[in-house]
């Protein structure tokens, strides 16, 4: 592992990947907590943040999640992993695969292991950084190694056999 982080860290683009994973992640997080806010302001009946109740609040975090979701979809598979092109049916694949990455962090780790860290006696902020650090890693990994893995060339081949892959 360790060995493996020292090759990554050591590779000029792989790094330069990686700070463009953490800028994309900075500009969702913008948005979800802009979307968030403003959401809440236009539900509640005093149109204040503090205003907004309990189901307003969670209407505010449904539709702010979708948007930073779709967002962090387009960020990641551009800006990240630079990945261009494909069928409809490819970026679908691609697209139903971030989703459901990102409900297993949301589930397993954002609710889940939150549950236990607490359950240890971990504090409220030392809690929500160790997940804030454990979801950016699984997201990173999934989305890396999964989502936007580089896929291969198909070559066409002139005599009409199997094509090679790339």
């Amino acid at each position: 592992m360790i060995q493996k982080l020292k090759k990554l860290l050591s590779n000029k683009e792989e790094t330069l990947e990686l700070v463009r994973y953490l800028i994309a992640g900075g500009l969702t997080t913008l948005l979800s907590l802009v979307v968030t806010y403003g959401c809440e302001m236009l539900l509640a009946q005093d149109h204040t943040i503090n205003g907004a109740n309990t189901v307003q609040v969670m209407v505010s975090t449904l539709v702010s999640w979708v948007i930073a979701v779709i967002f962090a979809f387009w960020i990641n598979r551009r800006m990240v992993f630079r990945v261009h092109g494909g069928t409809r049916q490819t970026v679908a694949r691609e697209f139903a695969q971030f989703v459901g990455a990102r409900l297993v962090s949301w589930a397993v780790i954002e609710e889940g292991l939150a549950v236990l860290i607490k359950l240890a006696g971990v504090t409220n902020f030392w809690n929500r950084l160790i997940i804030l650090v454990l979801v950016t890693i699984f997201n990173y990994v999934a989305s890396k190694f999964w989502i936007f893995k580089p896929k291969p060339v198909t070559l066409p081949d002139p005599d009409g056999s199997e094509p090679p892959t790339v």
